[in-house]
């Protein structure tokens, strides 16, 4: 034989080979060689059997026959079986070659060439010729020792051919023996071997199923004692091999296991004194192995003993403290390992004993530090199987075992669970979520619970599910959907919602389960306490703060998650959860139920949920979801409509409400046109079946409520007629709907009147009939806007119960801020009412009713309700004239009642119907004079405050607005006859002359005094006394004034600002009437029992020193800085000069030389540099310019102001500074030459100061007009009064009977005055007349009226 290389060889003996026939020799060409290779199998077969060549030469010979083999199968096996006795011949040498070579190379070749060419020929012929020779060998003395050959070989054969170990089982028994005692020699790699082959016959299940008996009889504990005896790696791995395939049968499992059957009922100590089960022991010692691959066989093995029953072996494997151990092993960083215990232990779960005998509390804390490093790795099914395992022991594990002995194990297992819900895969976060799940319970909590952590946990899983992108479900043409490329992305798409779905519904079970755990914790003390709280320290509610965590991740991510997720793939399941969710989150936080039900109903909720049901429920499908979602809509509608009614008064509405609620829900399962169709339903049935009545009654209050936060179902106009045929019907059955069924009719009617037609008279008439039937109108009442328009829309219903409508309306709204004056009418809010007042006069005549006759509390919301109509009306006319007929009527009614004098207790609303009556006569002043009707009002009311006593404050101040109303608003014709009705009444006189001797008496009456009726007599006498001179009326009663009690309330402290100002407008008046006046009888004590001096009976009544006092006063509230008494005191003091020039011209020089006024002036110069110039300061200097006081006011004085009043900016000026700035600059340019020699500059800037101030009040009228507040009427006409008389100066007041009423006054309003930037005070702003420039005023009687547009308040 030629030696080649490896790459160029020819397998030929020389010595031979010339005698081989040519057909033996194989030719073949190697790739990419030119020189053909050679191999002659007859010169191979007779090497192998030569005993004289050596072993090299044969190993060399096999080595290229089985690479020949390996390459070229067909080609051999084709030359072999030409003749089939060399075949035999070659595999009887290799086999005789196996027992009598000891070179081991040699042997695993000729075993490598045996195996592969009996597999390639294919023929039982040969195959049985193997196994004879192999059963040949083995029955010899001795041939064990080396049997290990044959029994490797028999192993690769039944590897490589399939059929041959049936043939074995059923042929060969006795090699089957012979391998039976091969066991129990002591070579362990002879049993190694046998164990192998054994392996291999038990992987064929028919194989197995036939040596079933054979193993049981003969194998079973000799198997058992060759595993526990195994000392070598190859026997450990092969025996533990050979294991795991039996115990894939449940009949070698039971056989091994004989000692744990379920029929034998062993005991724990009798287990622990047997030894436990060999098996399990033998188990139990190679999972404590040093070496990971037997530690993996050993779990498996476990594992597939429990696979066949938990329920039967788990006790033997708990009693043998195996899953201590498998804990153990899950410190291992060998991902088999790992995941070979977590599925052994999650087997062991199912099995009590495994939790009461605390091996999950021993090795909770292995499995979380396992999960933790699981985390870290890459491998997607051993993160799920231990997150399932997870999961399962906290699912499974007792109430009354606590898992988590510490706080840091709990914290642990949070943060695994949290890191494993940010894994990329969905089937890692689906089994995080269940055990998340199963982890929020209250037995789990490490007290004290930091319920922050828990917090963080289930937002983290929330937040994951919203993250998660929606797939868009593919849309393709024909061609696309028959592709398989789109076949199989839809298949992934629909894979992938599976997923997303199962995910969805095991994260709302995690929250359902959070919020049943809040629920548990506030029953339970115990975990209710702060976490790590100083005892100095408040506890703080962490339960509450996790409750409230709780509603708000509800609304915030729970709700847009499932929604969102509805949209693309509905899903009856999660909505069971999701309803029950919603449910529990009403016993969680009880108190924000009301809150929790308005936003659900305000986002469609009612009809979504109705929806729902309609889909998924009917015809008794989902029995489930229907009980969830009725659950909730019950819940929540019974909520909604305690909040929307008094529960207290209505009770037993609520509790009808609910049973009808429980009654009828879980069967409302259709669609909602179909719902609609119940209520217009007209047949007999409605009037038998009882069921149908409740639904359609059901049906209505869920409309209702859904309707009140705008969830609507239908259109209108399908309601609208609904409702009505549901009315008819009703009536015509005789059956009258309970009161929350008319409630929500008569709201739905309301609410959609506007879109339709009017109801037919049939229509109201059934109203009608079952409104009257109601014993309390209230429980069949909605205080809603549109209810009300609906009755004031219909004069019938308006007639019969409108009463009752608006005392429910007052009942329930809040109308307080109808006595702002700046509120306008909102169609859509509470002042609605004032809205369909002018389609339905009626409902004036209502209100009215309510005022006079009503509780007060009612009586003043119908009050301001009309006042807030009247302020806001622009034609008036119609309102008067059905107004003031029935006032009068009232008047008349009040006036018999109280024939002598008014009883407080019996006229309570006396007050609100003359408060009424002034606004009325204001309103009406400005567009129509007084008729025949008006003059019976106000001899009426006259009448009415004549008879009262003088501390009736609540009925003398409307009465005395209304009698100034009467004065200011009336022709001068018709003034004469208000002025002589008022003067004829000497009692009404006589109570002005009572409160006024109150007003200065030191007594303890003083303080139920009010002072702004005290201020109301001042005004109201002046203009008295003003008009009675003018008219020349019949005074029948005076009025005694004590002279020196009156200058004295000018000096008290104790008065207010506003008293001041009254008391000093009635002084400017009676001192340009000369203290002379018919009406008053001014008394002055201690001067008539001694003589008067000149000077004083010149001034009589007044004193010298009376006039020096007053003046000293006067100019001290010129310096107070309170812009209202400034103007007042100017007034007062322009006419007391005027009151002296006439008396005592000497004395009037006199008076103002005084140094005090020199003081005034220089104090007032020097602080005009710094604070902004008014109109007080420029009508004081014009007042000294007039009287030449010349050692009073200086010329540097005078130029300083004229510089001052040269730098303003006219164009900002308001209207009284600008005209008081006129007198001032036209009395500076009349004394110039005279009192002063003005340069010729000075001169010049003053005419021009002049022309431009004139042409601005002219071109430029101010355009701040009065915005009443809610201030008494008498204040604002007296705002007019002492700020008239201030701009305009005491000369020409005769002018002022002239004047008509409606004379030149500024009809679009009139303004403000202004002082420097101060602003006039609350409670003093009023009408202010302006005068034309030049003039020198007028008095105050001659002051316009408010103008048409003006706002007026009459104030309560």
């Amino acid at each position: 034989m030629e030696d080649s290389s490896s790459d160029n060889w020819n397998v030929v003996c020389e010595r031979i080979h010339s005698r081989h026939d040519g057909h033996w020799t194989l030719r073949f060409r190697e790739d990419l060689q030119d020189r053909e290779q050679l191999l002659c199998v007859a010169c191979v077969i007779e090497m192998v059997e030569d005993n004289g060549i050596s072993i090299v030469r044969k190993k060399y010979a096999l080595a290229c026959f089985r690479n020949v083999l390996v390459r070229f199968p067909g080609a051999v096996v084709e030359l072999l079986s030409m003749d089939a006795r060399v075949c035999v011949h070659f595999i009887i040498t290799l086999l005789d070659m196996l027992r009598n070579v000891d070179d081991s190379i040699t042997m695993e070749l000729a075993i490598e060439v045996l195996a592969l060419l009996t597999a390639e020929l294919k023929s039982e012929q040969f195959v049985c010729c193997v196994l004879d020779e192999c059963q040949k060998q083995l029955s010899e003395k001795n041939s064990l020792r080396r049997s290990l050959p044959i029994f490797t070989l028999l192993g690769k054969l039944l590897l490589a051919i399939p059929f041959l170990a049936e043939k074995l089982i059923q042929e060969y028994t006795m090699l089957l023996e012979q391998m039976r005692v091969a066991l129990v020699y002591p070579d362990e790699a002879v049993k190694a071997s046998v164990c192998y082959i054994f392996c291999t016959l038990y992987s064929y299940p028919p194989a197995a199923e036939k040596l079933s008996t054979h193993f049981n009889e003969r194998l079973c504990k000799l198997f058992v004692s060759i595993m526990e005896a195994a000392q070598t790696k190859e026997l450990q791995v092969n025996s533990i091999g050979l294991l795991k395939h039996l115990l894939q049968f449940r009949q070698f499992v039971t056989v091994m296991m004989s000692s744990f059957e379920t029929e034998e009922v062993f005991s724990e100590e009798e287990v622990i004194s047997q030894g436990g089960n060999s098996l399990l022991l033998l188990l139990k010692k190679l999972l404590l192995s040093g070496d990971e691959t037997l530690q993996i066989a050993s779990v498996q093995c476990m594992t597939s003993i429990l696979v066949h029953s938990p329920v039967q072996y788990a006790p033997a494997l708990v009693y043998a403290d195996i899953p201590e151990f498998l804990f153990e092993r899950l410190s291992s960083t060998d991902e088999i390992l790992v995941w070979s215990v977590y599925s052994c232990l999650l087997l062991l779960t199912e099995e009590k004993l495994f939790f009461s005998k605390c091996h999950t509390i021993y090795g909770i804390e292995s499995l979380v530090r396992s999960l933790k490093e699981t985390m870290r790795m890459n491998n997607i099914e051993v993160q799920k199987q231990g997150l399932l395992l997870f999961g399962e022991i906290l699912k499974r594990q007792p109430t009354g075992i606590k898992l988590f002995m510490n706080f840091t194990i709990w914290h642990e297992a949070i943060v695994v669970l949290q890191e494993a819900m940010t894994s990329s895969s969905l089937e890692v976060m689906t089994e995080a979520v269940n055990a998340v799940a199963a982890f929020l319970r209250k037995d789990h909590l490490a007290v004290p619970v930091q319920y922050q952590e828990l917090q963080q946990l289930i937002e983290a899983m929330l937040m994951r599910c919203a993250d998660l992108p929606m797939p868009s479900m593919m849309r393709s043409n024909t061609d696309t959907i028959r592709s398989k490329e789109s076949q199989s992305v839809r298949r992934e798409q629909t894979k992938k919602f599976s997923r997303q779905g199962q995910l969805l519904f095991s994260a709302l079970e995690a929250f359902l389960n959070a919020c049943r755990l809040a629920l548990d914790c506030q029953k339970d003390p115990s975990v209710q306490e702060n976490a790590f709280k100083s005892p100095s320290i408040a506890s703080e509610n962490m339960l509450e703060r996790y409750s409230e965590f709780l509603l708000k991740v509800c609304d915030t991510l729970c709700i847009p998650i499932v929604m969102k997720h509805y949209e693309k793939t509905p899903s009856a399941t999660v909505m069971e959860v999701f309803f029950s969710i919603l449910s529990v989150q009403y016993r969680i936080l009880p108190n924000t139920a009301n809150l929790l039900s308005i936003k659900l109903a305000s986002s469609s909720f009612i009809r979504f949920t109705m929806e729902l049901k309609g889909k998924f429920c009917i015809g008794g499908r989902n029995p489930k979801l229907n009980q969830a979602c009725s659950d909730f809509l019950c819940g929540m509608c019974r909520i909604l409509f305690s909040a929307t009614e008094n529960v207290l008064n209505y009770q037993h509405d609520l509790d009808d409400i609910s049973e009808l609620f429980a009654k009828c829900i879980p069967h409302l399962n259709y669609s909602v046109s179909d719902a609609l169709t119940m209520l217009s339903e007209s047949s007999d049935t409605i009037g038998i079946d009882e069921s149908l009545q409740n639904s359609s009654y059901c049906i209505l209050v869920i409309l209702y409520l859904a309707h009140m936060y705008e969830n609507r179902f239908f259109s209108e106009g399908r309601l609208f007629t609904a409702i009505s045929s549901f009315l008819h019907t009703s009536l015509d059955r005789g059956h009258s709907p309970p009161p929350f069924v008319l409630r929500s009719v008569l709201y739905l009617l309301s609410v959609c009147q506007e879109k339709c037609s009017n109801l037919d008279w049939v229509s109201l008439s059934s109203i009608c009939k079952l409104l009257e039937g109601v014993s309390d109108f209230s429980s069949v009442y909605t205080c809603h806007p549109l209810v009300l328009k609906f009755f004031f829309h219909y004069p019938e219903l308006t007639d019969k119960f409108g009463h009752s409508v608006l005392k429910c309306w007052f009942a329930h709204v809040d109308i307080s801020c109808f006595e702002d004056e700046k509120v306008l009418p909102n169609s859509q809010g509470d002042t609605s009412c004032t809205m369909n007042i002018q389609g339905n006069p009626n409902v004036l005549l209502i209100l009215l009713d309510m005022v006079h006759t009503g509780e007060m509390e009612l009586a003043f919301k119908a009050l301001l309700v009309l006042k807030l109509f009247l302020r806001n009306s622009d034609n008036i006319l119609p309102t008067s004239d059905l107004l003031r007929p029935r006032l009068l009527q009232i008047l008349q009614r009040f006036t018999i009642e109280n024939n002598t004098q008014l009883s407080k207790a019996g006229n309570k609303n006396l007050p609100l119907v003359l408060d009424l009556l002034s606004l009325v006569q204001i309103k009406i002043g400005d567009v129509e004079e007084m008729g025949s009707t008006d003059f019976k009002l106000l001899y009426h009311v006259s009448n009415l405050a004549g008879k009262c006593k003088a501390l009736s404050t609540e009925i003398l101040q409307p009465a005395f607005n209304f009698f100034y109303c009467s004065l200011k608003q009336t022709s001068n014709s018709n003034r004469n006859r208000v002025v002589s009705m008022l003067l004829s009444n000497s009692s009404l006189m006589e109570l002005l002359e009572k409160i006024l001797e109150l007003s200065w008496s030191e007594q303890s009456t003083l303080e139920s005094l009010p002072d702004v009726l005290v201020c109301s007599v001042w005004l109201l006498l002046s203009t008295l006394v003003q008009n009675q001179t003018n008219c020349k009326s019949e005074v029948h009663r005076t009025v005694g004034v004590d002279l020196n009690k009156v200058l004295h309330c000018i000096s008290l402290r104790k008065n207010t600002s506003l008293a001041q100002v009254c008391i000093l407008q009635f002084l400017k008046t009676v001192l340009r009437h000369n203290f002379i006046s018919p009406l008053l009888a001014v008394t002055v004590p201690n001067t008539r029992n001694r003589p008067l001096q000149d000077q004083d009976a010149a001034l009589y009544p007044l004193s010298y020193q009376q006039v020096l006092l007053l003046c000293f006063h006067l100019q001290n509230f010129l310096v107070q800085g309170d812009d209202v008494l400034v103007y007042a005191a100017i007034g007062c003091l322009e006419a007391l000069m005027e009151y002296l020039h006439i008396r005592d011209q000497a004395a009037a020089c006199h008076v103002v030389s005084q140094p005090w006024s020199r003081f005034l002036l220089f104090t007032l110069v020097n602080s005009a540099q710094n604070c902004p110039l008014n109109s007080g300061f420029f009508r004081l200097f014009a007042l000294f310019l007039k009287y030449r006081s010349k050692n009073i006011l200086f010329e540097s004085d005078v130029r300083r102001v004229l510089q001052v009043a040269a730098e303003l900016k006219l164009e900002e000026l308001s209207s009284d500074t600008a005209e008081a700035l006129i007198l001032f600059l036209k009395q500076l340019d009349l004394q110039s030459g005279k009192v002063f020699t003005m340069g010729k500059k000075d001169m010049e800037v003053i005419h021009s100061l002049l022309e431009s101030l004139q042409n601005r009040t002219s071109s430029q009228p101010d355009t701040k007009k009065i915005v009443g507040g809610n201030f008494n009427l008498l204040l604002l006409i007296f705002c007019t009064a002492a700020l008239e008389s201030v701009i305009h100066g005491p000369e020409e007041h005769s002018e002022m009977a002239d004047n008509p009423p409606g004379g030149t006054g500024d009809k679009e309003g009139v303004t403000v005055p202004s002082i420097g930037k101060k602003a006039i005070p609350a409670g003093f702003q009023g009408h202010v007349a302006r005068g034309g420039p030049g003039s020198v005023g007028h008095h105050l009687e001659d002051s316009p009226r408010a103008g048409k547009n003006s706002t007026i308040s009459v104030g309560w």
